[in-house]
Formats: structure tokens, sequence, C-alpha cells
């Protein structure tokens, strides 16, 4: 979306006394932006088969194809398309089962300065993410990995209101290497069930569908990088790591009384936030393995190592593949800044906060001087958000998980 040009928005809804009110409305606002409108899901398709969009925003509840199933399908044939979802508070159940198709949701009735606002943070974004230094670095790679299958027969499934545990188990265990991570993790000591689950779809019904969306990406990812291996570095490590940030950032939200839908977000940010240094290791091999491997002599964060020798970090890397894929803003975010979080646009507790702070804690957790690590977090941001007293009850709560 380059600022000096109009943002093209297409409209979609089924009361055509809305989609007129809309006309009137973004007429009035002077050419800002130049808009389509349809009154149904396959309407829509078709008319972004002609022409590109930038944003496209869809009420929820439309006869014949739903607004989810409509921006799911937006999201596969077209992962740059921003996707805002309008919602009423009935349709919150049926909302949640499009995460990952939609990058924002508002509430009706709504005002257009709340998309503008959305379509100025997926903007910034994008013009940090789509630099010159990670453009140069990413395309050292003959190719990047397409979003998994299995991640959108899951999304699909979703959008069906009696779709069963056994439904999404059975998908589920399409994939070896998905179904392994999750009856990993359902057996770990953090769930703490005194028997041990053997079934893809057990572990669907205990881990929660929110988990296996995000395990269907993040399985691809680990599974797809990282071949370049030594004694004090490995995949499994930053695995473990990750999936700990994932955990403490989904339970950091819970605490701060966030919804299910933001609790999600953060916990595949967390299991995704250092996707970036797989790449990087992938792409340059030994040369970013001698940045990652610690220095005893060095305390400084790799972030800086990174941008110092690289012209961009793990964070940005990882964010920019994300953003590829069409994911929803505020998990983009939060890769993108976990180390930086100040640098966000809006100021507001979010799903980069929770990751920020999880992070923190877990390589504290690890270290031999956990002072000087949690010296890291951004107390300036904290503070702007007058959280920096809840710090002490969130290190307390996830370290006892």
């Amino acid at each position: 979306m380059n600022a000096c040009t109009k943002t093209r928005i297409l409209f979609v809804d089924d009361e055509p006394m809305i989609l007129e009110l809309l006309h009137f409305t973004i007429a009035a606002m002077g050419g800002q932006w130049e808009s389509r409108y349809a009154e149904s899901g396959e309407k829509a398709l078709k008319l972004m088969e002609k022409e590109p969009f930038d944003l496209i925003v869809s009420d929820m509840r439309m006869p014949g194809m739903t607004g989810a199933q409509l921006l799911n399908e937006v999201m596969k044939r077209y992962p740059a398309t921003s996707r805002i979802i309008l919602s009423g508070h009935a349709d919150r159940e049926d909302v949640m089962r499009c995460v990952g198709a939609t990058h924002q949701f508002l509430a009706k009735p709504y005002e257009l300065s709340s998309i503008q606002a959305a379509l100025n943070r997926i903007r910034g974004l994008r013009e940090r993410l789509h630099s010159e230094e990670i453009q140069k670095l990413v395309g050292k790679r003959d190719s990047l990995p397409s979003v998994p299958a299995v991640y959108f027969e899951l999304v699909d499934a979703l959008q069906h209101p009696n779709c069963s545990t056994q439904q999404l188990g059975d998908i589920a265990a399409t994939d070896p290497a998905l179904t392994a991570k999750m009856l990993q993790l359902v057996n770990s000591a953090f769930f703490g069930y005194a028997r041990e689950v053997s079934s893809a779809s057990e572990a669907v019904m205990l881990l929660g569908v929110g988990t296996i969306r995000s395990l269907a990406l993040t399985t691809h990812l680990f599974s797809a990088f990282g071949a370049v291996e030594t004694e004090s570095w490995s995949v499994e490590q930053v695995w473990r790591h990750s999936v700990r940030v994932g955990q403490w950032a989904k339970r950091v939200v819970e605490l701060e009384g966030g919804d299910e839908h933001m609790a999600e977000q953060a916990f595949t940010a967390g299991i995704l936030h250092d996707i970036g240094k797989l790449i990087l290791l992938d792409t340059l091999s030994v040369a970013y393995l001698n940045l990652v491997v610690p220095d005893p002599k060095n305390n400084r964060p790799l972030s800086e190592v990174e941008q110092e020798a690289l012209g961009a970090t793990h964070a940005d890397v990882g964010a920019y593949l994300l953003d590829l894929w069409g994911l929803p803003a505020p998990l983009v975010e939060a890769v993108a800044l976990h180390h930086e979080p100040g640098r966000a646009s809006e100021v507001a507790f979010s799903p980069l906060t929770a990751v920020h702070v999880a992070d923190v804690f877990e390589h504290a957790a690890q270290a031999p001087d956990p002072t000087a690590v949690l010296s890291r977090i951004d107390s300036l941001y904290l503070d702007q958000l007058s959280l920096g007293s809840h710090l002490a009850v969130w290190r307390e709560e996830v370290q006892h998980r």
C-alpha cells in the first residue's frame, strides 16, 4: 500500500441500504479511499478476480457464504489483502471460528475512523518489514514455505457449526509432525495430566482448537528450517523456548482479562517469535551460527548483534514471512517488535506486550544472572500502559506453571 495512492477497499454486506450508506459516506471523505461494494461473498470473490484490493471489510452474518468463510478464501487466494470482519456481540462464537482468517474484528455499529486506524497499523508494519535490508536477507533463499495445507483444512472445518473434536483430530492426524508436537505438548509437565494422551482427537479436546491451529503453523515452519545444529544450539532448543514463551504469553493475557481471541494470538506469536532465527540459520548457515552462539565476554542482546551485522533482526525476518502469509496484524506486530515494543503504532495492552515480557521471563529463567536479563524489559513502555507494577505478579504466576 503506497501512501501516495488511494487505498482500495471492498465492502461486503448483504444489506443494500448499508452499502449505499457507505458509498455516500466515503464519497464525502474527499477521495481518500477508492471503494467497491458487493452484496455477497461470491460476488466479492468475482470482483477480486478482476482487480486488486488493499482491504476487504465484510459483515459476519450473510446468507450463503458467511463473512468468516469469505475471509478464509481471501487469505488463501490474496494474502496481501488486509481483512476486517464486522460482528455483533451475538456473533462472538462464530467469530472465534475464523481466527487466523482476519486481521481485525470490529464491533457493529462501527465508525470509518476505526477502519482507518486498523489500516494505518497494517500499513506501518508493512513499510517496516518490506525494507531493502530484509528483502536482501530473505532473498538469499530460493523460496519461502507457504501456509501449510493442514492449517487451511482446520480453519475450513471450523466454519461448520457441527464440527466435532473427532473431525479436527482426524485432520490433524494426517500430518505426522503436527500430531507428534500435539502429543509432546499435551503430555508435557506444563499440563500435568495424570495419564498419557495418545490420540490426536483427545489432544485436540485437551489443548483446545486455538492451540491446534497455532501448532499447525509452527510445526510446519520448524520442520522446514534449521538443518544446522551444534552442541550449544539446536532447533529443539528454540522449540522448547518458543513453546514456553507462547504458554506464558497466553497466561499474561489471561491475567490481564484479555479475551480468548487475544490469548490465542499471544500464544501463536509466542511460539513463532523466534522463527526468524531458523530462517537466517538456514539462509546464512555458519555465518549466522557465529552470531547466535553467545560469547561469555559479551552480554549484548542477540537482536543488537544481528542489527549491527545484518542490518535486520530475526524478529524482522520472522515477521516478514508471517506478513507474506497474511496473518493478522497484532500477531505479526508481536513477532516483529517483541524486543522493542515501544515502537508499536498503538500504545495499548496487546499480544505484543505479553510476548515481550514472556520472552524476557523465559530467558531469565535459563540465565545464570536473571537480573541482567530482566533489565531488557521495556519498563518505559509498560509504564505508559500503567502495567509496570504487574510485572512481579506475572513472573510469579508463569514460573509456577
